[in-house]
């Protein structure tokens, strides 16, 4: 406003969200965003498309915040596309336009998008030993039958509580197909823990969930997941943080968390067969050479494991320990792990 009385040419202030402005901080052990700073102008035609977004994106968040409700980010973008007035420009292309934009306030903010009143698609189930609060209604994981509880975009404290809590740990779960079995099993139940499965790459939610789970209940923090880079990359993203979400690395990341396996060492020490191994492509192999020079990667016992991995030639999914019986994962390979702490740092 100050800006528009002065005559002068507006412009917006934002971090540089960039890979030359993020950095990992070796003291709190996580990816964090620097203090360089990039100004959007409106009178600037490489700027002024993405500066009428912004205000577009921020207008309408303000509006939905003043009204007391929630949407989603598919929402939003269709609630803001529309072609200009007098033009044939469209406001967005795209939801790849807007999703953007919207983490260029939540960075300039310090806001999570739940914060905003935005949310995004459920995605990672829950089971165990806890009873949470979840928009005022009270949820027993431990009776949730097959399918647990399904974790919402929204898990800050205004939106979900824990009441009480008998757990001792979490286990992080890759693989759904994985999760389902330590749930049949009632895996959480003979060890007394938490069973979470993110489908794949965990969303924010869930990962927001474990970082509270760790920091308000101190429970431990054990990530299940193939031994290949793109497991270890899910792991390293639980524990440090994203360089794409390196503004909220601090409530997104937890730093204590523990790589319970699949290791390629888990392979000859439990003897499973060749039959069930994976040959390494040169996409693989090309990523783990990347991944030993990551300074997160550098504790001896994670540069041991990838040199093994290369060596060896081969990758493996958490399904290949089906391969010494169904239930060999719920009553032989964790409960070994967890009894022997054998946990990559």
């Amino acid at each position: 406003m100050n800006q528009l009385q002065k005559k002068e040419n507006p412009s917006i202030s934002l971090p540089v969200r960039s890979l030359s402005n993020i950095y990992f901080d070796p003291v709190h052990k996580l990816i964090k965003i620097g203090d360089k700073k990039s100004q959007r102008h409106y009178l600037n035609v490489a700027h002024t498309r993405k500066f009428m977004q912004t205000l577009l994106v921020a207008s309408e968040c303000k509006k939905i915040i003043e009204q007391g409700v929630t949407t989603s980010i598919r929402d939003l973008y269709y609630a803001l596309k529309h072609t200009i007035e007098g033009t044939k420009e469209n406001t967005f292309e795209g939801q790849e336009e807007s999703d953007p934009v919207l983490e260029d306030l939540e960075s300039a903010l310090n806001l999570l998008r739940e914060e905003l009143h935005l949310k995004a698609d459920r995605k990672g189930y829950m089971a165990g030993n806890i009873m949470i609060e979840d928009s005022g209604d009270r949820i027993n994981c431990a009776k949730m039958g097959s399918s647990g509880w399904a974790i919402p975009s929204d898990v800050e404290p205004e939106m979900i509580k824990f009441v009480e809590n008998n757990a001792k740990f979490v286990v992080l779960i890759e693989k759904d197909a994985v999760w389902q079995r330590l749930n049949e099993d009632k895996f959480w139940q003979k060890q007394n823990c938490l069973i979470i499965t993110g489908k794949g790459q965990p969303a924010r939610g869930c990962r927001r969930l474990i970082n509270r789970l760790h920091k308000e209940l101190g429970l431990p923090i054990y990530v299940l997941a193939d031994a290949d880079p793109w497991g270890y990359y899910i792991y390293s993203v639980i524990k440090q943080g994203s360089i794409n979400l390196s503004f909220l690395s601090d409530r997104l990341g937890t730093p204590d968390a523990k790589f319970i396996g699949l290791t390629t060492k888990d392979a000859i020490e439990y003897g499973i067969s060749n039959n069930v191994t994976i040959k390494l492509n040169k996409g693989d192999q090309k990523r783990i050479k990347e991944m030993i020079k990551y300074v997160w990667f550098k504790p001896k016992e994670w540069q041991q494991e990838l040199k093994r991995m290369l060596k060896a030639g081969y990758k493996l999914e958490l399904e290949a320990l089906s391969s010494k019986g169904i239930r060999f994962i719920s009553e032989k390979y964790l409960p070994d792990k967890i009894r022997k702490q054998d946990f990559l740092p």
